[in-house]
C-alpha cells in the first residue's frame, strides 16, 4: 500500500467516524493497521474506536466488512480528493473542492462543518501581522523597517 492510498483510507476512516459510520471506520482502520503495524497513531485511533463501540457492534457482519482490493477502482470523488488535500496540508485546494461540492449540495451540514474546520486551521497557521496603526507613516521609516527585517533574515 502506498502513502497516497494510506492517506486516502485514513481520510475516509476519519470522515466515517465524524459521520457516525463506525463499522465502516472500524473496517478501514483495521485494514490500515494490518498494512502499517508499527504506526502508533493508527493503532491509537483503532483502540479509541473500539472503546466507543458496543460489543455487539464489534461482532456484527457490517463491522467485519473489508473492502475487496481486487475490485475495480473508480475515480476518486471530489470529496475524497478534498480530504486527501487537507490531510497533506493543501488547505486552499481542499477548500476549493469543498466549495464546489457545497454549490452542488447547499444543504449539507457536513460540508459546511468541514469548510469551517479548514478556515479555522488556516487562521491558526497564518502568521501574525501587525495592525495597520503599527505600520510607519513616512516612506523613510517604512523603508528603514523593511531593510532592518531583511538584514535580520540574513543573520
Amino acid at each position: 500500500m502506498t502513502e497516497d492510498e494510506r492517506d486516502t483510507l485514513e481520510a475516509k476512516g476519519d470522515r466515517a467516524m465524524r459521520r457516525g459510520e463506525l463499522s465502516t471506520a472500524l473496517a478501514l482502520f483495521q485494514q490500515l493497521t494490518a498494512a502499517f503495524p508499527g504506526d502508533k497513531s493508527l493503532a491509537e485511533k483503532l483502540a479509541n474506536l473500539k472503546e466507543n463501540l458496543q460489543p455487539s457492534e464489534l461482532t456484527s457482519a457490517k463491522s467485519r466488512f473489508v473492502p475487496d482490493p481486487s475490485a475495480p477502482r473508480t475515480g476518486a470523488s471530489a470529496l475524497d480528493e478534498a480530504e486527501v488535500l487537507a490531510a497533506r496540508g493543501d488547505h486552499a485546494g481542499a477548500i476549493a473542492l469543498y466549495r464546489k461540492a457545497l454549490a452542488a449540495r447547499p444543504d449539507s451540514e457536513l460540508l459546511k462543518e468541514r469548510l469551517a474546520e479548514l478556515f479555522g486551521l488556516i487562521q491558526a497557521q497564518a502568521p501574525h501581522r501587525p495592525p495597520p496603526a503599527a505600520v510607519p507613516k513616512t516612506p523613510e521609516l517604512l523603508l528603514s523597517g523593511l531593510l532592518d527585517r531583511i538584514a535580520s533574515r540574513k543573520r
